[in-house]
């Protein structure tokens, strides 16, 4: 582990509005500046302060969700992954609404906004943490490792939608901090065709429309894709963004294999287990 960095935060208050994917509520993110070892902490309409780590996670269900005592906060997972690719180590996030604003379906939207903030460092030293060995984690057909690696993180997915024109998906990003603004973040949001209907009679998707997500059918896609592979990468931006709920810098490589929230938040759990002080980083 190294301590070569400072923590950074934002450089200045900025603010989101739109409405939920899932609630069709309209939604309110501020992102404020936050003093060093404070890390991100979403704060509700109430007040509640809920920290982003997975610990904090109590519903993974087309969404991450955080959550403590009755407060809770949904879809944290793509502004997160571009809190993390931005580097921003320590955040406010005060939310009015059930959710995060869906934006349009991915993180680009995020981004522009973290960098219209800024970024301040803060003077105090970042930690960044190291694998000494490898750290699984499985939740049926999904699987996940983390590899050790000199630095950064690097994540691969894979996918398999055989019975939809998605079919096999496969895709490697090699230092994806470098990468993530332009080839991951504005990766949308998709459902397949025959759930639709089955979703929003369980109160999701009530805010989907062709503005913040697309369908994916047995023989082609609800529009025009940003990327051939677009339903890859929103898999690995959802990674990235749950693996943010980790708390900690680290370097690795993430390989992961059918990924889910419920998965991809199996695998926060144990990398912070086993990238905590004292830890043998065996997962």
């Amino acid at each position: 582990m190294g301590k070569n960095a400072e923590q950074t935060t934002l450089a200045r208050a900025i603010t989101q509005h739109g409405i939920g994917l899932h609630t069709g509520a309209s939604a309110c993110v501020s992102l404020l500046p936050a003093a060093p070892d404070t890390g991100i902490v979403f704060v509700t309409s109430s007040g509640a302060e809920i920290p982003a780590l997975a610990d904090f996670v109590v519903g993974t269900e087309r969404a991450t969700t955080l959550g403590r005592g009755n407060e809770c906060v949904r879809a944290v997972e793509h502004l997160m992954a571009a809190l993390y690719m931005a580097g921003i180590d320590n955040a406010r996030v005060e939310v009015e609404g059930p959710e995060a604003p869906a934006c349009d379906g991915s993180a680009r939207e995020w981004v522009s906004l973290i960098r219209r903030a800024g970024k301040r460092r803060l003077g105090a030293a970042r930690e960044t943490r190291s694998l000494e060995a490898p750290v699984w984690s499985a939740d049926g057909d999904s699987w996940h490792v983390a590899l050790p690696a000199k630095a950064g993180l690097s994540v691969g997915v894979a996918v398999d939608y055989s019975a939809t024109v998605a079919g096999r998906q496969t895709l490697w990003l090699a230092h994806a901090a470098r990468r993530f603004a332009r080839d991951l973040a504005p990766a949308r949001t998709f459902a397949f065709e025959d759930e639709i209907e089955q979703l929003r009679s369980s109160g999701l998707a009530r805010g989907g429309g062709a503005e913040n997500a697309f369908t994916v059918g047995r023989d082609g896609y609800s529009g025009p894709l940003r990327f051939p592979d677009e339903v890859a990468r929103h898999k690995a931006l959802d990674l990235i963004g749950d693996l943010a709920l980790c708390g900690l810098r680290f370097g690795a490589q993430v390989i992961a294999v059918r990924p889910g929230h419920r998965s991809n938040v199996a695998l926060a759990k144990a990398l912070r287990a086993a990238l905590a002080p004292g830890a043998s980083g065996l997962g």
